[in-house]
């Protein structure tokens, strides 16, 4: 009976984890669009002039993946956390947020991959716009719905 307790807390326990991670990422479902470059930390992985490049890539979010650029993130984790922007900002990435144009208190999904990746962390903006860290740089994308921008 007890075996039987515990194999159900565990399959409720998982359940709940899936569930929330479902919730997490669904308004991150669907194709995202780069609009541009927001901002960028003092040391990068890129060159300015490649993350302006990125201008127009796709960054896919389906249930199973993340895909940017050459980047697939298989079977990724989400957790969401909420921040103070102002402070947030400045203390994790020593810049000032003003041109991310986020909301003072803003979202952040954190991305975990099987694999380690640089698809990392989401910013929402609202419910059409998003703000993505990648190799340094935040870049600015729009959401499109039905494959349309």
């Amino acid at each position: 009976m007890m075996r039987k307790l515990a194999f159900t807390g565990v399959l409720i326990s998982c359940s709940a984890s899936y569930a929330a991670g479902t919730e997490v990422r669904a308004p991150l479902i669907g194709h995202w669009r780069v609009t541009g470059t927001a901002d960028a930390q003092e040391t990068t992985s890129l060159s300015s002039d490649d993350a302006d490049k990125l201008t127009g890539t796709e960054l896919v979010f389906a249930p199973d993946s993340v895909r940017f650029s050459n980047e697939t993130c298989d079977k990724p984790t989400f957790k969401q956390t909420r921040h103070s922007t102002a402070g947030f900002f400045r203390r994790e990435y020593k810049i000032d947020p003003k041109s991310l144009r986020l909301p003072d208190l803003v979202t952040e999904v954190a991305i975990t991959c099987q694999e380690p990746s640089p698809i990392s962390f989401v910013y929402v903006r609202d419910k059409r716009h998003i703000v993505f860290y990648w190799k340094g740089f935040f870049l600015n994308a729009e959401g499109r719905i039905d494959g349309k921008p």
